[in-house]
Order: C-alpha cells, then sequence, then structure tokens
C-alpha cells in the first residue's frame, strides 16, 4: 500500500502544487495520473488475496449395514496484505 500513496501523494504535488511547464509535458496531467494510478494499487491492496477451499470427505458409519456419508465443506481464506 505504501506504493500507492507514494504514487498518490506525487501525483497530487505535480497537479496541484508544481507550477513549471516543461515544453511537450503536461505536469497537472501527469499528476492526475499518478493519482489515479496511487488510488488503483491502494484499493487492490485494501482487497488482499482471497482462496476458497473445499474438502470433500466419506465418513463411514460404526455400523456396517450403513452406507456410508459424504461431506462437503467449503472453507474461504481472506489475507490481508
Amino acid at each position: 500500500m505504501g506504493a500507492g500513496v507514494t504514487l498518490a501523494v506525487l501525483g497530487a504535488i505535480l497537479a496541484f502544487a508544481v507550477r513549471a511547464t516543461p515544453p511537450g509535458l503536461d505536469l497537472h496531467v501527469v499528476g492526475v495520473i499518478f493519482m489515479v494510478a496511487g488510488a488503483a494499487l491502494i484499493v487492490h491492496a485494501r482487497r488482499g488475496s482471497r482462496r476458497e477451499r473445499v474438502i470433500t470427505r466419506v465418513e463411514q458409519p460404526s455400523d456396517p449395514s450403513l452406507a456410508p456419508h459424504t461431506i462437503r465443506e467449503t472453507i474461504r481464506d481472506v489475507d490481508p496484505e
């Protein structure tokens, strides 16, 4: 997330604080692009990674006359980055 914040801050500085106008380069537009890229990185970092595991197991009852039954379990993990 640090890279996103850095890009957003640099973009704000370029867009709002720098008054230079080098030929062939619009610093205001570059600043806005940096801020949008920084916001995208921040959103991506806050989402974290998501995993889903499905575990299927067959249990045999203690009584041999009964049929085995299947148990299906879904586990969802969210790992914050």
